[in-house]
């Protein structure tokens, strides 16, 4: 975004420059008195008519100072920086407002996954809540999961060290968990 307002800034030089070129070419032409060409018959005007009106379209054109459109092209590029300034504000602006929107969208996701617990989470609640321990046949009775879905969760569990085993098919949560 820099590079482009960069480049935008060489180019607002280059014109204003040649702008500047221009403006002084024309009042030098003003100042020699050079007549613009203008087209006319022979059989409508005389030669002295001519000069005459000539003349008098010179007198028209008054001469600008280098000044003013300095001051004027001053004004344009203080004018377009402004523009440039509210543009980036508006996008900051925008940028905050997705920003925000994401972090609804997030907290909403993570409201869903709290409410229902995982698998893991019940099978460890079941045997938690167990005196002597849960076996299998207990932990698919509360749950209502298959035995698969059952010993891949009592695998998971014994890996992060949230449960132990105490004999075959009979699980116990350890201090930790």
């Amino acid at each position: 975004m820099s590079k482009a307002l960069a480049n935008i800034g060489k180019e607002l030089n280059t014109l204003s420059m040649s702008m500047l070129n221009f403006c002084d070419e024309t009042m030098d032409q003003t100042i020699k008195k050079e007549p613009p060409p203008t087209e006319t018959t022979p059989t409508e005007t005389t030669p002295t008519e001519t000069t005459i009106e000539e003349e008098k379209d010179t007198k028209a054109v008054k001469p600008v100072s280098t000044k003013k459109i300095k001051k004027k092209l001053g004004e344009t590029k203080k004018a377009e920086a402004k523009k440039a300034e509210t543009k980036k504000a508006e996008a900051k602006k925008a940028e905050g407002k997705k920003a925000e929107a994401k972090k609804a969208e997030t907290k909403k996701k993570l409201v869903k996954k709290t409410k229902e617990p995982t698998v893991l989470d019940r099978v460890y609640k079941v045997i938690k809540r167990s005196r002597k321990g849960a076996t299998v046949e207990k932990i698919k009775e509360a749950t209502k999961l298959d035995k698969k879905q059952i010993s891949n969760s009592l695998y998971k569990l014994s890996t992060k060290g949230m449960i132990k085993t105490v004999s075959r098919g009979v699980y116990v949560p350890t201090d930790e968990g």
